[in-house]
């Protein structure tokens, strides 16, 4: 990759408004029933790509060893934001977070870490259905917010290929809210597991990339950036 494009923030945040003005009839669609996008989330999530983005800009690599700490700091963002106080709040969950990511054996980041490795020359959209998938079955990667982080860590894979973003939109919501329910509802081993997952992953990979043509490209900024800028 010899550029990026940086997203364009104002429309994603005037996009996730729309959906959250039409939650209640959007939600009549979903196979579960969704916590509302109040304005607390949204403004999470919205810090969420902002965060993403910057890490796309700086040639961060989330799945690089020594970086994979950085995934959790994306968890804490759509959970708390940013903000110090809020994150003093937040203090004993996020630690209790941090200890599940790194020793959950089933479900913490060896076993995401170990999936992508040995699925990393698939395309893009395998590699983040799949990265999906294994965020949010069971046993989940984060303790919450696993929907909204793993949906961030899709848009970071699909950005370091130059391609859009993820993003909630009207079209997408029942695409997008029913499939993850099912996602959810599975568990990453067993047998079942070995036939289930990847017709999930597969359907998921199928959805990414039917999103990503024109209504995504709105949430990139026109002038492409030198990556990696700040590395020498």
């Amino acid at each position: 990759m010899s550029v990026t494009r940086r997203l364009d923030l104002p429309a994603i945040e005037h996009a996730l408004r729309k959906v959250q003005g039409r939650f209640t009839e959007l939600s009549q669609d979903f196979t579960e029933p969704r916590d509302p996008l109040t304005d607390e989330v949204l403004g999470n999530v919205l810090e969420g790509y902002a965060l993403i983005d910057d890490y796309v800009a700086r040639g961060v690599d989330l799945f690089d060893l020594q970086q994979l700490n950085l995934m959790l700091e994306i968890n804490a963002t759509v959970l708390c934001g940013q903000e110090p106080a809020r994150r003093q709040e937040y203090a004993q969950h996020l630690l209790a977070t941090e200890e599940h990511f790194f020793n959950n054996v089933e479900g913490g980041i060896k076993d995401l870490f170990n999936w992508y490795c040995a699925h990393r020359n698939e395309s893009v959209w395998k590699r983040a259905a799949g990265v999906y998938v294994r965020v949010l079955s069971k046993p989940q990667l984060f303790i919450e917010g696993n929907h909204r982080s793993g949906s961030l860590i899709v848009s970071y894979l699909l950005m370091r290929e130059g391609l859009p973003p993820f993003v909630l939109t009207l079209e997408n919501a029942e695409g997008y809210f029913n499939p993850s329910s099912v996602i959810r509802n599975s568990a990453k081993h067993g047998v079942k597991a070995l036939y289930e997952l990847p017709k999930i992953k597969k359907k998921y990979a199928a959805f990414l990339e039917e999103q990503s043509p024109a209504p995504m490209k709105f949430f990139l900024k026109d002038k492409p950036l030198a990556a990696h800028q700040g590395k020498h």
